[in-house]
């Protein structure tokens, strides 16, 4: 079977995700009482890494099939595995079992920007410090300011009014990064092709070095966001490791998702009915 898997990949060379039950555990934990890793286990852990696939983590349970006896039998046989570049298109990408009516097997929902909730709260950006001029701008957008009241109250509605200047600037300085990099990537495709047939002139040898530039900058600054967003920060910049990041970045957010909250026995799942929990929470507390 794994044969047969690891043809299919290579026959279609694009992102694809796999998703049923697969009547193995990858490590013996993932079978309820066993402690021994076995040469199918091996096999299947060999699979998994040779085709550089994304395990995604279970969400609402440890086990996918079960079946009641005197011993209870219990497993996860069922997952979903996929490719790095299936990952890069759905970056919130989450699984999570059902309630299970009938069968042995626990319904798996794979759910696409299921993590996605809300506005994002304000973050200072490391790669804001790469560009030129931009601590002459906090200086200038933090004296224009000006509040009466104590010195606290002052401060905070200071910082306030900075944070929505940053927010307003870093939109029109980096609000369509990607776009304006697939621009230049593409101007940078036409003028090779040129070269390569017709040659190209000054003013083109000059264009497509300003390109160049543009797009190393703009790859900078991307690893740099995606470094800081990875937590990873023992890996130095300049590496070319802004995959990695990226995908370090979408373990932290998966690792941090709230799915559920159990209160006193009950569950809640609906994102309005957790906040008003979690308000209701801090509210006993203080």
């Amino acid at each position: 079977m794994w044969d047969e898997l690891v043809g299919v990949q290579q026959y279609w060379n694009v992102p694809w995700c796999c998703i049923g039950d697969f009547n193995i555990v990858r490590f013996p934990s993932e079978r309820l009482g066993n402690s021994r890793l076995t040469p199918a286990m091996e096999l299947f852990l060999e699979f998994v890494e040779d085709l550089n696939l994304i395990d995604l983590p279970l969400e609402g349970g440890s086990y996918t099939w079960s079946r009641g006896s005197d011993r209870p039998s219990m497993s996860r046989i069922d997952r979903v595995l996929v490719s790095h570049d299936w990952e890069e298109q759905y970056p919130d990408v989450t699984q999570r079992i059902l309630p299970r009516p009938v069968s042995d097997h626990f319904p798996i929902l794979v759910e696409a920007g299921g993590m996605a909730r809300g506005k994002s709260p304000f973050r200072f950006e490391n790669m804001w410090l790469k560009t030129d001029g931009f601590i002459d701008r906090v200086q200038s957008w933090w004296n224009r300011h000006s509040f009466s009241g104590t010195p606290s109250f002052v401060f905070a509605k200071k910082l306030k009014a900075l944070k929505e200047d940053i927010v307003q600037w870093n939109r029109l300085e980096f609000g369509h990064v990607s776009r304006k990099k697939s621009q230049l990537l593409e101007t940078l495709k036409l003028l090779d092709a040129k070269e390569g047939e017709f040659g190209l002139s000054d003013a083109e040898s000059c264009e497509r070095a300003v390109a160049r530039s543009e797009v190393e900058n703009l790859l900078s600054l991307e690893e740099i966001s995606w470094r800081q967003k990875s937590r990873m920060l023992w890996i130095k910049e300049g590496d070319n490791n802004t995959k990695f990041f990226h995908k370090m970045a979408n373990s932290c957010r998966r690792f941090n998702y709230l799915s559920f909250l159990e209160v006193d026995g009950v569950i809640y799942e609906e994102e309005s009915e957790m906040a008003a929990q979690v308000v209701n929470f801090y509210k006993n507390l203080y």
